[in-house]
């Protein structure tokens, strides 16, 4: 059996390509003399001539050109090799752990993290469903790594950047005695019953602040944590409610929920990231951020 030594053979294959041994001993950087000593053993070792040497380089005997042709080869599948070796080391895995309101959890998380694990499959994502307020408390309690909300207070231990921005709009169904009118004063509001969220919350802290500065008096007749069920009451007739456009488009293409035109509402939600800034990242979190960052879409609210 053939023994070869693999650095002869690599330092072969930089001479061959190159055609001179000076061309190689720069590359390799090594000295001539020991570059042109270690070729004379390969050729002993393989018991062939492998190069015609001349003063301007050196030319390869057949058996050379055989030599070349299969460590060329060689060295492209250990380059190949090393390829995939390094897509191994620095493939993205692990876990991240989300917390997020149902809303988020529902109308935008699924498109989002469909687009994440195209990105990064071997990602296990777990994810919680609480109250604003209990999803930043497991923020700070370490129990998960990212919290996602329509809230954008400071916190001095947590990070936090928006991801996000919602319009929202004043619907009601088809058959409303508002459906339809254009330019609806707070006035006119007023008569009608309302589907408000729950006490609290910050989408009920942002209505509540909206209203007062429109001097809108609303009747909240009930109440949800819960942007879905808001929606079915609201399609039930039960009253209006300010619901954001990601909850809604379906119900507004297909005639179900109209959409109230009100000139002095506008209203958006902006959803926020937050983290633990004393935690240090694992790389698969700091990929999550990564790509929310890319997909990061500013504030703009435009009235209607």
């Amino acid at each position: 059996m053939l023994s070869m030594n693999l650095n002869h053979l690599h330092y072969f294959y930089v001479v061959a390509k190159n055609r001179s041994f000076t061309g190689a001993s720069r590359e390799l950087m090594v000295s001539q003399s020991s570059l042109s000593i270690q070729m004379k053993q390969f050729e002993t070792a393989l018991g062939q001539k492998l190069f015609h040497r001349k003063k301007t380089g050196v030319d390869l005997t057949e058996p050379g050109e055989i030599v070349y042709q299969s460590a060329e080869r060689i060295f492209q599948e250990v380059e190949r090799l090393s390829d995939l070796l390094e897509q191994v080391e620095h493939q993205i895995k692990g876990s991240i752990a989300i917390g997020t309101v149902n809303s988020i959890g529902i109308y935008m998380l699924p498109d989002l993290l469909k687009e994440f694990k195209e990105a990064y499959p071997d990602v296990r994502i777990t994810i919680d469903f609480k109250n604003a307020r209990e999803v930043i408390d497991m923020v700070h309690s370490g129990k998960i790594d990212f919290a996602i909300i329509t809230w954008n207070r400071k916190y001095g231990d947590l990070a936090s950047f928006p991801i996000q921005t919602n319009k929202m709009f004043l619907v009601s169904p088809p058959d409303h005695p508002l459906a339809g009118k254009d330019g609806l004063s707070p006035r006119e509001l007023e008569k009608y019953p309302f589907i408000g969220y729950e006490e609290g919350t910050p989408s009920r802290t942002m209505m509540d602040s909206l209203f007062k500065r429109m001097s809108l008096n609303v009747d909240y007749t009930i109440e949800s944590g819960n942007v879905a069920t808001m929606k079915h009451m609201v399609l039930a007739g039960l009253g209006l409610a300010v619901l954001p456009n990601v909850a809604i488009g379906q119900e507004i293409r297909d005639g179900r929920l109209i959409r109230l035109e009100v000139p002095t509402m506008v209203m958006a939600q902006e959803i926020t990231l937050y983290y633990k800034k004393s935690r240090p990242l694992a790389p698969t979190k700091q990929e999550f951020l990564k790509f929310l960052g890319n997909r990061r879409r500013p504030l703009r609210v435009r009235k209607r």
